[in-house]
């Protein structure tokens, strides 16, 4: 539908003029038919505008065909005949008006309506962004304006040209101007002048300009001078204070701040109370066109979020919950509350109170950082005592240095957090929703199935499960030993335990080396009798070697180097085997988080602590 009103005015247009020069655009004929292409053109731009919005184009077509209809109908002498014969050029010159006139007065430039297809909203307000779009136009003003002249060519030196030299210059030499000159320039001529800043260009979409990646960084409420690339890392802070820059909350984000500028860190603070944002009405058009209708500082503040490296949530408590402006904000970001984007950037929530629900507001916040892709590294919750004044006021100074150090880590270094319970079940909440409300949430179901998240956890939260790193027989063979050891409990056996005979040497070994050499000594072959294995251990970290036990006849002894052929492999740190068997660190826990691996019968790594309980 989209593309059947894109191309019908102009089909419209090319049956009007068609049938114009088919009666030599005879007044009494170009009556009616200028009647009826009227009707049906303002029919047609009607569902163009329903459908995508009108263009300058589409603008100048009503227009021509408005003038010509009032001419025919109401001066059916003098302008009619003078239009009659210049019918075409009338049209050429009033695309020549819709192109000039706005750029002339109201600094709108015709070529912006086909830019912002191609292009981020983000980089609407910029000035290269501007500055591409006046040199366009006026090139299509140019265009449009050689285009009229031409068609009064063939009346000024061809009276006899007849038809041939009506459309060459009527038709030909303007369609080639425009398909060979002005379709080419909208394509190149912004990676041009992008390059010419020492930009690199973002590309080309089909059929229209774009500008450059550089931009897609900056937003509408960045300062002109910051309108450059730039690879200073940046931390977004969104102040829902009404107070503005001298509330307590503004000094609590001025706080993180210093400890990020201590790490090569910018911060900007956008005050939401100098901001126009409207109330959400709840309309829903954000889920099925993917963005709000309303007009207004909310689309670029978002976009300086999504820009950002780190973001912070500020805002005080009033009743018990956000302040107005910052629920204005958030109630507004619906749209993308629906299509997770997955928390790549870390995040800060920020508040301060007179001492009522502040911990319970600091939560909320967190949990809506998500909604622009960033994952909580924890709040800075203040009790405030007065303007300027807070209750420990060094306290909150020392955890806000404490959080911006943490913050510019995450940043430095591209951390990432594990997901928690509370993204698992939004998710589960979400796809159910999206899916089961798919025909009226369209844009959220397609965003859902383009990033290919529909269909599990770990899409939507960009991280993988990892496998159990152990072998199931291991798990098998630890539940025998639980069930032997709950036997012999109530057979009145005695536990296993080491023997006062024995040394506790290997317990007291300064190093793994050591500690292999001295275990035959604390072995007990007669808690698992007639045992015939041999351990290899391959030792690295701080110690490197290979040695290996062998135990036979009930006896245990150490061998260095590797067995041909061992019944059990550890490869395992120095440092980690040592504090397992020192009762430093749990075997099993290590094993199973991956401190040290194991390859062949795993069962005879259960019967290590039996063998050697010293």
């Amino acid at each position: 539908m989209k593309k059947i009103t894109g191309v019908l005015p102009f089909i419209i247009l090319s049956i009007y003029f068609t049938l114009g020069n088919m009666t030599g655009f005879h007044i009494p004929a170009m009556r009616a038919l200028s009647v009826a292409g009227l009707m049906l053109m303002t029919i047609a731009l009607y569902l163009r505008k329903r459908i995508s919005g009108l263009s300058a184009i589409d603008r100048g077509i009503l227009i021509f065909m408005a003038l010509s209809t009032a001419v025919f109908l109401f001066f059916p002498q003098g302008p009619a005949e003078v239009i009659a014969e210049f019918n075409i050029g009338l049209f050429y010159l009033v695309l020549f008006a819709v192109s000039a006139l706005p750029a002339l007065i109201l600094k709108r430039h015709f070529t912006e309506y086909y830019a912002r297809k191609t292009t981020p909203e983000a980089v609407w307000e910029t000035d290269i962004f501007k500055t591409i779009n006046r040199h366009l136009t006026w090139a299509w003003v140019a265009i449009f304006a050689i285009s009229a002249f031409m068609t009064i060519i063939p009346a000024l030196f061809f009276p006899a040209g007849g038809t041939l030299a009506g459309l060459l210059f009527q038709v030909g030499l303007p369609t080639l101007l425009m398909v060979g000159i002005g379709i080419p320039l909208n394509k190149m001529y912004p990676r041009y002048y992008q390059r010419k800043l020492g930009l690199d260009s973002l590309g080309t979409a089909e059929g229209g300009h774009s500008v450059g990646s550089a931009l897609t960084e900056k937003t509408t409420n960045k300062p002109k001078q910051e309108e450059k690339m730039t690879d200073q890392l940046r931390v977004v802070a969104i102040n829902g204070s009404p107070h503005g820059a001298i509330g307590n909350t503004s000094q609590m984000i001025r706080m993180i701040g210093e400890g990020l500028s201590r790490e090569g860190i910018v911060l900007e603070e956008i005050l939401l109370t100098d901001k126009a944002i409207a109330y959400c009405i709840g309309c829903a058009v954000c889920l099925e066109k993917g963005k709000c209708w309303r007009k207004d500082d909310h689309a670029g503040i978002t976009d300086a979020l999504f820009a950002a490296d780190g973001i912070i949530l500020a805002s005080p408590v009033y009743f018990k919950h956000v302040t107005a402006q910052m629920k204005a904000f958030i109630d507004r970001s619906l749209a993308f509350g629906h299509k997770p984007r997955g928390a790549t950037k870390p995040g800060l929530a920020v508040t301060v109170s007179a001492g009522l629900a502040d911990t319970s507001t600091a939560h909320y916040i967190e949990g809506m950082l998500r909604i622009y892709g960033a994952f909580s590294l924890g709040a800075l919750v203040a009790i405030g005592t007065g303007p300027g004044g807070f209750l420990g006021k060094e306290a909150v100074e020392v955890r806000a240095q404490d959080l911006a150090r943490e913050l510019a880590g995450a940043i430095k270094e591209k951390k990432r957090y594990p997901v928690t319970g509370d993204d698992l079940h939004a998710y589960l909440f979400m796809r159910d929703l999206v899916t089961r409300e798919k025909d009226f949430m369209c844009d959220d179901y397609l965003y859902w199935q383009n990033a290919g998240i529909l269909d599990g956890f770990e899409a939507y939260a960009n991280q993988r499960f990892t496998p159990a790193a152990y072998d199931p027989e291991m798990r098998k063979e630890w539940i025998r030993g639980l069930i032997k050891e709950e036997k012999a409990g109530k057979t009145g056996e005695k536990a296993m335990s080491a023997s006062p005979t024995h040394p506790a040497g290997p317990a007291a070994a300064s190093s793994c080396y050591e500690l292999l050499k001295m275990m035959p000594l604390g072995f007990r072959g007669e808690a698992v009798p007639g045992l015939n294995a041999v351990y290899q251990f391959e030792i690295s970290g701080s110690e490197t070697f290979s040695a290996y036990l062998r135990i036979a006849d009930d006896r245990c002894t150490f061998h260095e180097g590797s067995h041909e052929k061992p019944d059990v492999l550890i490869r395992a740190p120095a440092e980690v085997w040592l504090a397992i068997s020192q009762g430093a660190l749990d075997g099993q826990g290590a094993f199973m988080s991956g401190k040290y691996r194991v390859e062949g019968n795993v069962g005879l790594l259960l019967k290590l602590k039996t063998l050697f309980p010293a």
